[in-house]
């Protein structure tokens, strides 16, 4: 069921049906062409479909609903863009066209309690956290002792190596539990959180995503995880060990870990999961009248055309969020998975390396 979108969204009337409504406007051609992540695209390319993501997601969460979103999709310009969401605020409260400029504070109303007051902040998992979320809500610290433990015991392997250094290829997988950082983490737009959705972020970054222990690693090998590609992920992991020279007993280790979780994160799926803002309170502070000036309304519009519901990301929150508050979408649809070419991937040089490694611990383990 989704809500009347002729109303003013209000919190006893903001039932949680956005996941449905975002996976809706997904099957949309528009919408798909626009925010689907091709296989070869540039980082700047990706960047203006995760932009165009935004947009789309903004103006769901603003109206409740994915009706017209292939007209609105298709304008190019900012102006127009802009010019279309007011005139739709219009027509939902049965203002004419030529009483848009004059209805002006019935309009910023409206835009402002959909989407600033009683918008979503949002949450990457992959599909497996998301069930088990869906079910018991997003709490604190949900990584069990044994789950800490391992990463910590990862971390203290990989230190041996490389004790300087202020980073981590898990990421702040480790860090966060040291610092206590164990709570759950929100975006308050959507253009971060699609990074984070093949979760968890830290075996991405253990898998070759991160861009500071594979810098010497092509593009093509960074998304093993993401593309649920195994060779490609265990060959970043031996490429490593191989660059730390770590020992076999430790290399013995680190491929061990890896495997047992490649074996509990390979069938998932990228999902984004959202959370009334107002569950979260970092809207709180913001008030109607500060966007009633042309400046104050130009930015409340092209915050909702950036889908930005709240500027703010990697919030670490503690609070317990039950689960009837929460929604989810699925985006392997725009998030697809390639077959990597694999003769493209490095030199026969490199790549009879990676082959003896492999091997070699292979044997060791047997």
């Amino acid at each position: 069921m989704i809500l009347d979108e002729g109303n003013i969204i209000t919190k006893d009337n903001n039932a949680n049906y956005i996941g449905e409504i975002i996976s809706e406007g997904l099957t949309n051609p528009v919408v798909r062409e626009l925010c689907t992540q091709g296989q070869g695209k540039s980082s700047e390319e990706i960047k203006k479909i995760q932009n165009e993501f935004c947009r789309f997601v903004g103006f769901c969460i603003l109206f409740r609903s994915a009706q017209d979103i292939g007209k609105y999709m298709s304008l190019d310009n900012r102006e127009e863009q802009s010019k279309f969401l007011k005139e739709k605020i219009a027509e939902k409260l049965g203002i004419d066209k030529g009483e848009v400029e004059f209805r002006k504070k019935d309009i910023v109303r409206y835009a402002y309690q959909n989407f600033k007051k009683n918008g979503y902040v949002f949450h990457a998992a992959n599909s497996a956290s998301v069930k088990m979320k869906m079910i018991t809500g997003l709490r604190d610290n949900i990584a069990t002792p044994e789950q800490q433990k391992e990463l910590l015991y990862i971390e203290h392997i990989y230190r041996k190596y490389d004790p300087a250094s202020p980073y981590s290829p898990l990421g702040h997988g480790a860090i966060d539990i040291l610092e206590n950082k164990t709570g759950w983490f929100f975006d308050g737009f959507p253009i971060h959180s699609m990074g984070y959705a093949n979760s968890p972020q830290w075996f991405s970054y253990f898998c070759g995503k991160s861009y500071v222990y594979f810098d010497s690693i092509p593009e093509e090998r960074r998304n093993g995880y993401a593309n649920r590609d195994y060779k490609t992920a265990l060959e970043a992991i031996i490429w490593l060990i191989k660059d730390r020279n770590m020992s076999v007993e430790d290399a013995k280790k680190m491929i061990y870990f890896f495997k047992k979780c490649w074996s509990e994160y390979k069938n998932t799926t990228p999902c984004l999961m959202f959370v009334p803002v107002k569950e979260v309170e970092v809207n709180d502070g913001i008030e109607f009248e500060q966007y009633l000036s042309d400046e104050g309304t130009n930015e409340l519009f092209n915050d909702i055309i950036l889908g930005k519901v709240n500027p703010g990301k990697n919030y670490c929150c503690k609070k317990t969020i039950e689960p009837e508050k929460l929604s989810y979408t699925d985006l392997s649809s725009i998030l697809p998975r390639f077959i990597i070419d694999r003769k493209k991937l490095i030199d026969d040089e490199s790549q009879n390396n990676l082959n003896q490694l492999r091997t070699q611990y292979d044997k060791e383990e047997r």
